[in-house]
């Protein structure tokens, strides 16, 4: 339907280029928006530079970047200039019913009229360290700025969360939990395969997945290689050249980076892995391989985020690293058990996650705030 005040969908990841999980979500709620009214896109990024706006691509109202500012209570402040720069540019928040963020931070930078209803999308809300990861300050440092950010969301009206993990955190934010769902799920499950190749996808730059694949190689992946000689590792994912080259000298790993056709490194994978012990949100690999028809073996912090809705459904739990490497060896010899647990997981994600339950999500928690305050003509 028509609205004569449009929605503004704030992201630092454009929903028109959707590769990695974050664009793929932002272009699922954009999508999702859509179907609510007319949908504006203001891409905000930090900078270490001074803020400024920068030419946008086709389909973007205006891209800017503000300045990442040092550690401290500045952080979640407006910025003066970039706003100053959008109002140069003519682009007037005044005009807008509803502002949608992925994400707090870029929300935060922009100055918001009185009586403009906002909805934040906390992905990766809770960020999750490893334990000894960290030194006492920096310790010190991360749980200062977890603090300085719940104190922020008493500015803003509504809230999705990803998992019921973060939002059973929150009790007393008006919420929606809007799972991830795969992007481009095939239209049905891969057969299964007899292959020996052990597949993990995601963007390997990212440092949870980069620390959990260092992890994997040192600690699981020998164990795996002496009982299972011809087992196969493929890394599918855009991560530095010499990031790869260092994984390539494990034998039998492939890091080819980012993978155009990923239908067939699914097709040809016996299951996939998703070895991540640190981070925040959910892990989409893991339901991008079910809907694939792969069963995968993860840890309990992954596992945790699908606890209701996938019920370990397609999931090999390993509580630490030799448990996970008995679980890949496991399934590398047992095709009938990894097949039976890849179709309970479809099963799962065919229910409880699918488009139309995420666009009905977006409905729910951002209809009502489309609607004219009570009184109003």
């Amino acid at each position: 339907m028509a609205m004569s005040k449009p929605i503004l969908l704030v992201s630092p990841a454009s929903p028109f280029a959707p590769q990695s999980g974050a664009q793929q979500r932002t272009a699922l709620l954009h999508g999702a928006l859509q179907n609510l009214g007319e949908v504006d896109v203001l891409l905000l990024e930090p900078t270490p530079d001074t803020s400024r706006l920068t030419l946008p691509k086709p389909g973007i109202l205006a891209h800017g970047l503000w300045h990442q500012r040092p550690f401290g209570l500045s952080k979640f402040q407006p910025d003066p200039a970039l706003n100053q720069a959008l109002q140069a540019n003519g682009m007037d928040l005044g005009k807008y019913r509803l502002i949608v963020s992925r994400y707090l931070n870029p929300v935060c930078k922009l100055l918001i009229p009185p009586g403009l209803r906002t909805v934040i999308d906390l992905d990766d809300w809770g960020y999750h360290y490893a334990q000894g990861t960290l030194e006492l300050a920096a310790q010190f440092k991360s749980a200062y700025a977890a603090q300085l950010a719940q104190r922020q969301l008493k500015r803003f009206d509504a809230f999705f969360f990803v998992s019921q993990r973060d939002q059973a955190r929150h009790p007393e934010l008006q919420s929606v939990l809007l799972p991830n769902i795969p992007f481009h799920p095939p239209a049905a499950p891969f057969p299964p395969s007899d292959s020996n190749t052990l597949l993990f996808v995601g963007s390997l730059w990212y440092a949870p997945n980069r620390a959990g694949i260092d992890r994997f190689l040192a600690r699981c992946w020998p164990s795996i290689k002496a009982a299972q000689p011809h087992a196969r590792l493929l890394l599918a994912g855009a991560a530095p050249l010499a990031m790869r080259q260092i994984w390539e000298r494990q034998p039998d790993v492939s890091a080819p980076g980012f993978v155009d056709d990923l239908d067939a490194a699914y097709r040809n994978a016996a299951f996939t892995i998703a070895p991540i012990h640190t981070g925040g949100g959910t892990n989409i690999k893991i339901l991008e391989s079910l809907a694939y028809g792969r069963a995968c073996v993860t840890t309990p912090y992954c596992a945790a985020a699908f606890k209701t809705d996938l019920a370990s459904a397609g999931l090999g739990i390993a509580r630490d690293d030799a448990q996970f490497a008995q679980r890949c060896i496991d399934w590398l010899t047992d095709l009938d058990g990894r097949r039976s647990e890849a179709e309970k997981g479809h099963a799962q994600i065919a229910k409880h996650h699918t488009r139309a339950l995420f666009d009905g999500r977006v409905t729910q928690l951002c209809a009502p705030c489309l609607s004219p305050p009570l009184g109003a003509q």
